[in-house]
């Protein structure tokens, strides 16, 4: 039972409303390998990282998961009803 309730909260962590989420799994895997290249960096240079490198590291953890909300924001995500006019 507890496995199960463990299950539903990890699907909803990653799902917006009810719809699955590309943009948090790629966050997730983002993280992961942003942490793993810190952990790399400090071990091999003795020494944490500077500013610049810290902050390139959580852009690119966080990109897919901002473009996601900044296009929900502005409603980008919704197809337009009236078609391809292209003209």
């Amino acid at each position: 039972m507890k496995l199960a309730q463990v299950g539903q909260w990890v699907k909803s962590a990653f799902s917006d409303n009810g719809v699955p989420s590309s943009s948090r799994l790629l966050t997730l895997l983002h993280s992961l390998t942003a942490c793993g290249t810190l952990i790399y960096v400090a071990v091999k240079n003795h020494a944490m990282p500077d500013g610049t490198t810290l902050t390139g590291l959580g852009a690119f953890s966080a990109a897919h998961y901002a473009v996601n909300r900044v296009t929900t924001a502005f409603g980008k995500d919704k197809k337009d009803d009236k078609g391809d006019t292209n003209a």
